[in-house]
């Protein structure tokens, strides 16, 4: 049985991008130096319901990664809401329970 994570790979627009019961384990969250942006993490596959994880990227941030000590328990998927300029994104986690989607 495989314990490691997978990413979500570079993420440049809001998405569904898992299925399920999932954990996460880090987020990075790159701005371009510029503009302000937000990325937020919902426990749902669509932009609704319980917040998990919002970052924050202010006009001169480049870059934030966040690694979780405990992972980040989501019981209804993960949708991944970007929003501002020039910003992308990458989820690391994993299904429980059944292979990542």
């Amino acid at each position: 049985m495989s314990t490691s994570s997978l990413s979500t790979g570079l993420l440049s627009a809001s998405a569904s991008v898992a299925t399920g019961k999932n954990r996460i384990n880090a987020i990075t969250f790159l701005g371009d130096g510029t503009n302000a942006s937000t990325l937020t993490l919902y426990d749902n596959t669509t932009a609704s319901g319980k917040i998990v994880a919002r970052v924050v990227n202010r006009t001169s941030d480049q870059q934030n990664h966040i690694i979780f000590t405990n992972p980040v328990i989501c019981d209804n998927g993960i949708y991944a809401s970007l929003g501002g300029t020039g910003q992308v994104a990458i989820v690391t986690g994993k299904q429980i329970g059944r292979a990542h989607v």
